[in-house]
């Protein structure tokens, strides 16, 4: 079969498996099936999986990391191919990612000429960081913690992107004491104490920070708002969660301190704070995927799993087939030649 009828026809049979994060039995029991039948396991969890071959004395090692579940389907699961693209539920994000790296490995085996590669499976990804199974991995595996690049497949358009923002998520309760509102002098209303109090964070500017050559942005949004019992009622409670996208160039503890500051007034309660990734962009390996055919070098306007790797120096980069913007829409697709583009970098990057 043509290489971009196989990655296709992969990329569609991953599609069409159910894989909501919490429901990926199927999805999870199938891939470990191809794996397994491309390179020797080596390490089996909960929700992650590891295949390599034995190490070879002075070749680097490369990991392939994706991750197989994916958001809730919206009526887009089974998929299809039409327009020289797959179309379905986490083709682009990232089920066309990982049919590239399983076609990879079956095809290469687990010694190519540049490298030695590894497979790194895993599911939750699509979940809050409390789910994430990588931290436990890495910290308990020697071999990913010996590999001097991990790729992860995120779809980047055939782009390396290098690190990523780090997320801090939080809700804002802001206190008043509840009442008639046929009397409204005898209370305080939370929710005027609220779009007081929430002036600064609306009000905050998009702050561009450059690290190592790359610029990321920082925006700070409002994305949940809850107060009010009874159309009668003045509330004495009212809640904002906020979604903190900070660039490399903080820490999550002063990201935190920082909304603490913003958000004086409030009771600050963090939901999840996961930290960013490290810019990874010079060194060899990276530089050998921008020769190998990679369409150059942006940064990661988001968060990804990079960030469990750089955090424990690990260098990883997000690098994968399918545009972004089709990440976890309803019309979400990945281009066939964008599957091919993506095999073929990688290809010559392993190859030497």
């Amino acid at each position: 079969m043509h290489l971009a009828d196989r990655l296709a026809a992969r990329t569609l049979e991953l599609v069409d498996i159910p894989s909501e994060s919490l429901h990926e039995d199927e999805i999870r029991k199938h891939v470990r099936g191809l794996a397994e039948a491309a390179l020797p396991p080596v390490f089996a969890g909960d929700d992650a999986f590891l295949y390599a071959g034995p190490r070879r004395s002075g070749v680097p090692l490369v990991v392939l990391a994706g991750h197989y579940d994916t958001v809730p389907a919206q009526d887009n699961v089974p998929g299809r191919v039409a327009g020289d693209a797959v179309h379905g539920c986490g083709a682009s994000d990232m089920k066309g990612g990982l049919a590239v790296a399983l076609e990879l490995c079956r095809d290469l085996g687990p010694a190519p000429p540049a490298a030695d590669l590894a497979l790194l499976l895993f599911g939750r990804e699509e979940l809050p960081p409390r789910y994430n199974p990588l931290p436990a991995v890495l910290d308990g595996n020697e071999l990913v913690r010996d590999a001097e690049l991990v790729l992860l497949l995120e779809p980047t358009d055939g782009q390396v992107q290098a690190g990523c923002l780090g997320h801090l998520t939080a809700r804002l309760t802001f206190a008043g004491v509840s009442g008639h509102s046929a009397r409204p002098w005898l209370a305080e209303n939370a929710i005027e104490r609220a779009i007081a109090g929430l002036a600064p964070v609306l009000g905050h500017a998009r702050r561009d920070a450059t690290v190592g050559g790359l610029t990321f942005h920082e925006v700070l949004s409002v994305t949940r708002f809850e107060a009010g019992i009874a159309d009668n009622v003045i509330p004495d409670r009212a809640v904002a969660t906020v979604s903190f996208r900070y660039p490399p160039d903080r820490s999550p503890a002063e990201a935190e301190a920082y909304l603490r500051a913003l958000a004086d007034g409030a009771e600050v309660e963090t939901t999840g704070n996961s930290p960013p990734g490290a810019v990874v962009s010079g060194t060899p390996l990276v530089r050998a995927l921008l020769d190998a055919g990679a369409h150059g070098l942006e940064p990661k306007q988001a968060w990804t799993n990079v960030a469990d790797f750089t955090v424990r120096g690990i260098d990883a980069v997000n690098f994968g087939p399918g545009h972004p913007r089709y990440a976890h829409a309803r019309d979400e697709l990945v281009e066939v030649g964008a599957l091919v583009h993506a095999y073929e970098t990688l290809r010559c990057l392993l190859s030497g």
